[in-house]
């Protein structure tokens, strides 16, 4: 089944390297021009099956204190966005297609709700966005690394019966939680829908230019 694409908005001034190693999880090494040099990786997950020796990736240049900032990387035939720090500037956009956000009025960003920051406050009801890079068996899983902080955002919002949305940046069928990498942080995300706390994953997808929404992912059992 092909999704409609949507197109979001546009990544600027893309270079593409070939990547070589990760250092630490916020490093990355990358041959560009024949010349190796360091990344920035932003997502803090482990992304192992994507960050492998020889893949390719795309990059721009950094505002931080390395050169560069990896922004996407090549996979079975589709580009995947890393970049977790775009993650809220999607969310904006793709409130846009969501029926349920279509009367929203007010949306205010990274609001300290109890003991966490969480993401957005839209018309009072507060909304924790979570980027889902690993998939597998066409099953998008989160998270990819235990998240202490994940399972208290999905606890903060059961207690103020907010919504959670999930940003699916790679091809999946449906979306669950990762009970195998993190037990507490996938209990809790239970509890949230046996509450009928609001969880909606989104397909979104890259071109390696332009970011697109391809609509709903549907939840499976859990």
């Amino acid at each position: 089944m092909t999704r409609e694409k949507f197109p979001v908005f546009k990544v600027p001034e893309l270079m593409k390297g070939i990547f070589l190693s990760r250092p630490n999880r916020f490093v990355g090494e990358i041959e560009y021009e024949g010349k190796t040099e360091t990344a920035h990786i932003h997502d803090p997950g482990r992304l192992t099956e994507l960050l492998t020796k020889g893949v390719e990736v795309l990059f721009t240049y950094s505002k931080g204190k390395l050169k560069y900032y990896i922004k996407a990387v090549h996979t079975e035939d589709e580009w995947v966005l890393i970049d977790t720090a775009l993650h809220s500037k999607i969310a904006i956009e793709v409130f846009k297609f969501l029926p349920e956000f279509s009367d929203v009025k007010e949306i205010k960003k990274e609001v300290k709700i109890g003991n966490s920051r969480i993401d957005f406050v839209l018309d009072g009801i507060p909304l924790e966005v979570k980027g889902v890079s690993l998939v597998r068996d066409n099953i998008a899983l989160f998270p990819d690394a235990p998240t202490e902080r994940g399972a208290r955002h999905v606890r903060e919002i059961i207690e103020n019966n907010g919504i959670i949305l999930l940003l699916v940046v790679r091809q999946a069928k449906s979306f669950g939680p990762n009970w195998e990498m993190d037990p507490k942080f996938s209990n809790n995300l239970s509890e949230a829908r046996k509450k009928g706390i609001r969880i909606i994953p989104v397909q979104i997808s890259f071109d390696g230019r332009t970011i697109y929404y391809e609509g709903k992912v549907p939840l499976s059992s859990f």
